[in-house]
């Protein structure tokens, strides 16, 4: 519930935001409120699962995916997430989420997103989706890239390697 009016935010602010291409880098600020806070006066490990929605709310609003799944009767679920950190997000702060699709396999995309706090990674998480049919049914990628004429990598078998090293290299943009 406390999240609702992020959410609110979120959905009346997408109009007024710049388009991107699918792959490209989507970056939402936000500032840590009380209410994202644990008993340690930190955020709250299950709240960065939530941040992390609205991160991929302000890329899919971006990239045509949110317009495109209403037209199609489409929509995506979280099929697995998991997340890495470094430094506690503390009241007060403000922060950004970076969110980017990295690629795909046969049956899910897969998103890269990270917290930054002035430059300093904080936080990194990566996120399968998929896309299914309200009729019933999956949703390929390569379907969904194709109605966006779009082109994403297909990412390799031993992407676990990869989720290992989400914190590696990185450079704030």
């Amino acid at each position: 519930m406390h999240m609702i009016l992020r959410t609110i935010l979120i959905f009346l602010r997408r109009r007024w935001l710049k388009p991107i291409i699918i792959g490209d880098v989507s970056t939402v600020e936000m500032r840590v409120l009380p209410t994202d806070l644990d008993l340690l006066m930190h955020v709250n490990n299950g709240v960065y699962f939530s941040f992390m929605d609205f991160g991929r709310w302000n890329m899919i609003f971006r990239n045509g995916v949110y317009d495109l799944s209403l037209r199609k009767g489409w929509y995506s679920v979280v099929a697995g997430e998991t997340i890495r950190f470094r430094r506690s997000l503390k009241l007060w702060q403000k922060f950004s989420i970076e969110t980017k699709v990295l690629g795909h396999d046969d049956k899910n995309f897969f998103i890269r997103q990270r917290f930054y706090r002035k430059g300093e990674l904080m936080a990194a998480g990566l996120v399968r989706v998929s896309f299914l049919k309200r009729s019933g049914g999956r949703v390929l990628p390569d379907e969904v890239l194709k109605e966006l004429r779009a082109d994403l990598p297909r990412v390799a078998p031993n992407l676990p390697d990869h989720w290992s090293s989400l914190e590696e290299n990185y450079v704030p943009q």
